[in-house]
């Protein structure tokens, strides 16, 4: 009897062994399924740029020789082409998260009135004044993924935030090279696009279009600042790989 209830209880502790290890192990697959549902996307952008206000201000400088005084400042940009890569990882079926980075070379072009009065005289020598700026950026944003289900090509849209940061080369003028330093500048972005299947259930191609949203970089030179908002669009196809 001794023997049958030893037995008995190594039977019963092995048993909830197994079970607690079984469901461990189900929560663990489980959970590993949830952070493992997703894909990476690589691929090209278009570049556009828009800006959307304008507040630009007068600024006066004064030295031995006279007063500068610069006003109407205007700036725009090249267009240009680009990289975008994305994580997108959807732990629910309709909700996920979605990481960011982007890059692309371009010009900003600043143009501005220049008036300069010598000391002692009331005669103004007026001028237009030019500055372009070849400049990288690289974007970094992460944002909520809405994604509804049960539709074949997957569409979805995207919305966050990040950073940019504005990489110049060196500023051209028609007087003089001037040195800019990089300059980050806070960002949103809002993006929709689906994904079109291939016959492979891990290889898609994907259709997008993105916005970011920030204030036009002037590198620290209040001469040139239009403190201007301005919105990039990039429409963007990619290969995607999902995992």
């Amino acid at each position: 009897m001794k023997h049958l209830k030893r037995l008995t209880r190594i039977a019963m502790t092995t048993a909830a062994a197994a079970l607690f290890m079984s469901a461990g192990n189900t929560a663990h697959a489980q959970l590993y399924k949830d952070l493992h549902i997703g894909n990476v996307a690589v691929g090209g952008t278009g570049v556009f740029n828009t800006i959307l206000e304008s507040n630009e201000r007068p600024y006066n400088t004064t030295a031995a020789g006279g007063t500068t005084s610069i006003y109407n400042q205007r700036q725009d940009t090249t267009w240009s082409a680009g990289f975008v890569g994305s994580v997108q990882m959807v732990p629910k079926s309709w909700l996920g998260l979605q990481l960011n980075y982007s890059y692309t070379r371009y010009q900003e072009r600043y143009s501005q009135l220049s008036r300069f009065t010598p000391t002692g005289s009331t005669v103004s020598n007026l001028a237009t004044r030019s500055v372009q700026v070849p400049t990288d950026a690289h974007e970094a944003t992460a944002g909520y993924l809405i994604h509804p289900k049960h539709i074949a090509f997957k569409p979805y849209v995207a919305i966050g935030g990040g950073a940019i940061d504005f990489n110049p080369e060196g500023g051209l003028t028609q007087f003089q090279t001037s040195t800019y330093s990089h300059q980050w500048r806070g960002a949103g972005y809002l993006e929709t696009g689906f994904d079109i299947p291939t016959h492979n259930k891990h290889f898609a191609f994907r259709v997008s279009g993105r916005s970011l949203y920030y204030r036009s970089p002037n590198y620290g030179d209040s001469s040139i600042s239009t403190r201007s908002w301005r919105v990039t669009t990039q429409p963007a196809i990619s290969a995607v790989y999902k995992f």
